[in-house]
Parts: C-alpha cells; structure tokens; sequence
C-alpha cells in the first residue's frame, strides 16, 4: 500500500515532456529520498514509472513495448491528478545507500566487500529528555540511514572509510593506549565501539568498513547511534559474534559515554537496534523492554531539519541531564527510595521545591509531565486518533521550549509553520533540541502540500535551506 512507504499517494502533475522513447512527468510532493520504481494511476489504467536518477520531483516511464496497450497520460497538460504506488521491496534508501557503499569500498580497498548492515537514523515521536531519566520514550526508526559495507582484511587492524568526509583512518585492535582525541570525531566512534566490545569479551578481527549515509549530520536523527550500531553489527558479523539488539545498545551508549564524552540515554541505540517496519518502539528506559506501537496508514510523519546543526558535547545536554541530578538529589532529602526523576509526581516534585534552585525545578518539572506522554501518544495512535496524538505533541514542544528550555527560533518557527498547514495535528521539535529538527503528525493525503508549504515558507523567512523526510516506520539495524 502507498502508506507503507513514507510517500504521498496523491500527486499533481505540474509539467512534462515527452521524447521518443521517455515520458518525463514533474510531479508536486515527489520525496526523492523515499522514490522508487512503481505504478501510475490515472483514471483506471497504470503505468509502471520509474524515479529520474538524482531528481527529487520527476517521474520517468517508458513507451508501452505492445501497440496496443494505451498510453501514459498526455505530459503536456499539467494539473491532472495521478497515484503513485511504489512497487514493494526494501526501502528504497537503504538499497540505494547499501550500494554507494560497496562502490566506496570497491574504489579504497580495491577489493568487493562480503556484506553490507544498514542502520537506519531515527526520529523521536515524543518523550524528549526522559530516557536518562530512566523514563518513557517513543521514537520510530527512519526509512533514511547509514549503510556500512566490509570485509575481513586479515590482520588485526580496524580500517574505516566515510565517505561523507572523505576520509579513511586505522587502529590496531590491540592498541588500547592512544588517546582518543588523537582521531578524527567520527572516527572516536568506530574506536569507542571496537574497545567497548572487546572489553565486554568479543573477539573481533581485523575489519574493513568503508561507511555512506543519507542522514544529514546534527540533524537529531540520531546519525551518531547509526555510526556505532552498524559498526558494531559488522565487527560481530565479521568476527562470527552472536547478535544481541539490546546488549548492541548498552555497548554503543557505553562507548558514546566513554569516547564521545556525551551522557546521552539508551534510547537512540534502542531505537536504531530494535525498531520494527511499520511500528514505532515504547520503551522504558530503565527495565529496556519494549512495547511495538502500529503507526496508522493514514498518518505521516514528516521530519524537517531547519538548517541549524547542533553539537551535543559542546551545548548544554550535559548541563540538563546535571540539573535533572540535582533535582533528585534534592527530592531524596525527603522521599530516599527515589532514584531518578521517573519516581517522582507532580506532588513531590512541589513538596520539594525549596531544596533545589529554580533551573533544578523547571528541569525536573518537564521530564515529570513530559514522562506521561509516550504512553498517553502511543494510545492515541492505537486507536488511530490524530487530532489526541497531534495535542501531546504540541503540549511537549511547549514544555521543551520553555520549562527545558532547549528549543530555537528556528525550530519555534518551524512548529508555528507546520501547525498553520492544513492537515497538521501536531508538531514539536524532536532530538536533543539546541538544532536540528521537528517532527509533524500529518494527514497522509497532506504530506505533499504541507512539505512543499513548509519549506518555502522557512526559506523566505530565514534564508535557510531546510531539509524535507517523509518516512513510515522502518526495521533496525539490519543486514542487507
């Protein structure tokens, strides 16, 4: 079905051309990094098009080879309305970023790899700042990500290619004694992961990896987490190591703790590890398990990055997660059996407001109510009811922007123009916050209108050049 696959089933043509052999329609509210091969409806006839190499918004197909098999619809009269269904397979960017990665392996190692892993990046749905809380959170993996292709190199060194940066770097797997500072920052991550799994008793070889991805950096999609989970599914790959998602996880956020310098919480490495097709992942971030929430047909998400990245170790991540610290240490004084601020109501929250500083408070109060939304968001969904999904939504981005007080102009724009669109229940930024991106909840017959709106509205106010994701629910780190 058309919802399955993050893209819009309605289009309108706007332009054509027809050459002797290709009719080339330029539709509105074509996403490239979702396209694929399929059929065009119009009417009740189809035609099989293709997406145009390279091209976000044109539609290629070819002449019917049987004389007498009609026609596409005439390219040069636009407005008519057509259906796209995408024919079913894998998503169409993890195929795509799955083969950029061979060719980059092929042109720096010389040789073919023996696998590919996909990991996809992901977008958090609601539960923002609660996971190192030990809280709720509900994130869905995206159909865009990094695919990391490799091979055994027969030694005992780990070599990584990223194409993104154009740059290749090395380490013995037995040099446990240079600092990390010493590598390139994407690099620490591929070091962070090789030591962490080697101290948690893998045996790893000696790895090739040339890495490429579709995820645009400080974007809060989580770019960080794919690094580290399809890292540490190709060394268990190659070194014959059984595969444990959650165990995957603890390791990469031990690795981000330790070689990044970032206290995130478990939930990018959960989502990236454990995401299913079509669900996104309700997770509570103490016990790890897990609850799969269907996200219905009619709704999609879309993501749109403002153009504004963020750095989570240089900003002030860690002087929120501080003061969440603080804030329990202060609540303890009186209640000592809590540990964290997901033992904590509104009721003792306030009992214990004169023993912690005013940021203290206005930290611990959002992380209280914002612990109360994953499970309320994943309801709504269940019940396939939007208009209550799109209010939790906004009400988080209210609590973020002014209580946690991590949010932008940028992103408070973006919010304002997306809750404008016809067709939008709710938006909020999403991630870390300082940067980054939004998240909307939008009628799926809307997307390609409300995508288009968006991105010249935030351009001809900011200058900025925004980015536009539609994804469903895609399957975790994986291999291809």
């Amino acid at each position: 079905m058309p919802g399955k696959t993050g893209i819009p089933p309605m289009f309108v043509c706007l332009s054509g051309d027809k050459s002797p052999t290709d009719h080339i329609l330029t539709v509105r509210g074509f996403a490239g990094s979702g396209a694929r091969a399929g059929v065009v409806t119009t009417g009740n006839q189809p035609f099989e098009f293709t997406p145009v190499a390279s091209e976000n918004h044109r539609l290629r197909t070819r002449e019917p080879a049987n004389p007498r098999t009609p026609e596409p619809p005439n390219p040069r009269t636009p407005g008519f309305a057509l259906n796209y269904h995408p024919t079913p397979m894998i998503p169409p960017s993890s195929l795509d970023t799955a083969a950029a990665a061979r060719d980059e392996f092929r042109r720096q190692f010389g040789t073919s790899p023996s696998g590919v892993v996909f990991a996809p990046g992901r977008v958090n749905l609601i539960g923002e700042h609660t996971d190192y809380n030990d809280g709720f959170v509900l994130p869905m993996a995206i159909e865009d990500g990094m695919a990391a292709a490799y091979a055994p190199n027969g030694n005992r060194v780990l070599r990584i290619h990223a194409r993104e940066f154009g740059e290749t770097c090395e380490i013995g797997l037995e040099d446990g004694t240079r600092a990390v500072e010493e590598f390139a920052g994407w690099f620490r991550y591929g070091v962070g992961i090789a030591r962490t799994m080697a101290a948690a008793g893998h045996r790893l070889i000696g790895t090739d990896i040339a890495l490429a991805s579709t995820l645009p950096s400080d974007a809060g999609l989580s770019s960080s987490a794919a690094v580290e989970l399809s890292i540490a599914r190709v060394l268990a790959a190659t070194s014959g190591e059984p595969w444990d998602p959650r165990r995957a996880a603890q390791i990469a956020q031990q690795a981000e703790h330790e070689f990044i310098g970032v206290a995130c919480g478990i939930m990018d490495q959960m989502a990236v590890a454990c995401a299913r097709t079509g669900r996104a992942l309700l997770l509570d971030c103490r016990s790890l398990r897990t609850q799969d929430v269907p996200v219905p047909e009619n709704a999609g998400i879309v993501i749109v990055y403002s153009g504004v990245s963020r750095t989570l170790a240089a900003s002030a991540y860690n002087d929120r997660r501080a003061a969440c610290e603080r804030a329990v240490r202060a609540i303890r004084q009186i209640e000592p059996s809590v540990r964290a601020l997901r033992d904590v109501d509104a009721e003792l929250l306030e009992r214990a407001r004169t023993m912690m500083d005013a940021v203290a408070f206005r930290r611990a109060s959002h992380v209280i109510a914002e612990n109360a939304r994953p499970g309320a968001l994943a309801a709504a969904l269940r019940e396939d009811d939007l208009g209550t999904a799109g209010r939790l939504m906004n009400d988080s981005h209210a609590s973020l922007r002014d209580l946690y007080e991590v949010s932008s102009a940028e992103l408070d724009l973006l919010v304002t123009l997306a809750l404008a669109q016809p067709g939008c229940h709710g938006a909020r930024l999403t991630g870390a916050g300082f940067g980054g991106s939004i998240v909307a909840l939008v009628d799926l017959t809307a997307v390609a209108p409300f995508s288009d709106s968006i991105a010249d509205r935030y351009r001809a106010a900011t200058g900025l050049q925004p980015r536009v994701i539609v994804s469903r629910p895609a399957e975790g780190v994986r291999l291809i």
